[in-house]
């Protein structure tokens, strides 16, 4: 096929002068070529792209697609595609993907935005034009748009090109996602879009970073919002005592998520449930995030704030032993509350930032003082150990954390509780 589809390039380009002439591909579009042999390689990957969209079910017959150095001459009669020969090969699969799927869904009125959607999913990552495209969605989606963000990346994750051609508005989409009927599915599979997205793109196949978590409005006090259209809407709790009590009053057509931020860079999720109080320590987090996320209706959140004292314990004496090749730690809780263990981390300490080299879960009986102790064999390189408290609802509270343990340097002093 390679073979003859060489001699039937090499055949169309005798029959090409200076000026730009029709050349037909073999997925049955209408190329337009100017003259020199540079065009070749763009004409054969074009006609190659179109040949995979035809085998996805895209009509690209009668498809009129420019190849020029200067493809914006206004003397030339309107094409349906534009691909400037000065774009590297993968955002001009990105263009022509987006050309095709766009004349393919005239009749839809998210013809621009599924047809962004089907070039970035076809694209491969280092296009810069998917990469851009990904950076504006997810500042879309951090700005509270969600319909036109993580709805449309729902429907291409469950339908496809079978979604994207069915969809004419959005509420085809909604109609679409949420086939079921189960609008909590729905909506938790739109958190799931969401805080990949925002926080771990990685995850979805992207380039871009992760979203800066201290961009959303601080808020102090107890709160109400109102939705007309679908949103996702963020708040920054603000860090006053040792940690916060979060409390929804309620949830009509729309649920909610707390984002716990560590200092460390990881990040845990809550889903709060109208009525229930959902409590979170500040100890070694660095921001905590309130989402509200609202389905189509009128929808409606309330939630009521306090602040925590001693949560999850209050800590009390701290013993750090390091004396030849063993470690031995201990430490005096004079409470706890809603405590499911005591986590111990050994992090490796570096230039370049520390590692968690091992950790290890501590059980405890969740309520009253408690005598806790630790030991390991001590590691070669520098070292430092972390303990955390991990909550019921799986959320860590950094107590202490020791000085660097160096094998090679002096014996360092007990070290007192952060906090």
């Amino acid at each position: 096929m390679k073979r003859a589809l060489a001699a039937f390039l090499l055949a169309g380009t005798a029959s090409i002068s200076s000026a730009t002439l029709p050349l037909a591909g073999r997925s049955g579009a209408i190329f337009e070529l100017e003259a020199g042999p540079q065009l070749l390689l763009q004409f054969s990957h074009a006609d190659q792209t179109l040949g995979l969209l035809a085998e996805r079910g895209w009509d690209v017959r009668g498809l009129r697609v420019r190849l020029a150095k200067d493809p914006y001459d206004a003397t030339l009669p309107p094409v349906d595609v534009v691909l400037p020969s000065a774009l590297p090969l993968e955002d001009q699969f990105f263009v022509l993907v987006q050309g095709v799927v766009r004349k393919n869904l005239t009749n839809s009125q998210l013809g621009t935005e599924l047809a962004d959607l089907v070039a970035a999913h076809m694209s491969p990552p280092s296009s810069r034009l998917r990469q851009r495209w990904e950076a504006a969605l997810q500042a879309a989606l951090g700005a509270g748009e969600i319909e036109r963000t993580a709805l449309l990346e729902l429907l291409w994750r469950t339908s496809k090109e079978q979604g994207v051609r069915a969809a004419k508005s959005l509420e085809d989409v909604w109609r679409i996602v949420g086939r079921d009927g189960d609008q909590r599915a729905v909506a938790a599979a739109l958190w799931d879009v969401t805080l990949a997205a925002l926080l771990a793109p990685d995850k979805l196949g992207w380039m871009v970073r992760p979203w800066d978590a201290a961009a959303p409005a601080p808020l102090a006090g107890d709160a109400v919002f109102r939705f007309v259209v679908p949103q996702v809407r963020w708040v920054r709790l603000l860090q006053e005592g040792d940690g916060v009590a979060v409390v929804p009053g309620r949830l009509s057509a729309c649920t909610s998520r707390l984002v716990v931020f560590y200092e460390d860079g990881r990040w845990d999720t809550l889903e709060l449930e109208p009525g229930q109080e959902t409590k979170v320590s500040f100890w070694g987090v660095k921001a905590l995030l309130l989402g509200v996320l609202s389905l189509p209706g009128e929808a409606q959140a309330s939630f009521a704030l306090r602040q925590l004292r001693d949560y999850p314990v209050r800590l009390g004496a701290v013993d750090l032993v390091a004396e030849g090749d063993s470690w031995q730690l201990s430490w005096e809780v004079e409470s706890q509350e809603e405590v499911e263990a005591f986590v111990v981390e050994v992090w490796a300490v570096g230039e370049e930032g520390g590692k968690v080299m091992d950790r290890q879960f501590i059980p405890t009986s969740g309520s009253g003082p408690a005598l806790l102790a630790w030991s390991s064999e001590a590691w070669p390189q520098p070292s430092q150990l972390r303990v955390y408290a991990l909550t019921q609802r799986g959320v860590l509270a950094r107590l202490f954390t020791t000085p660097v343990l160096d094998p090679l340097g002096e014996k360092p002093a007990p070290n007192a509780p952060e906090q």
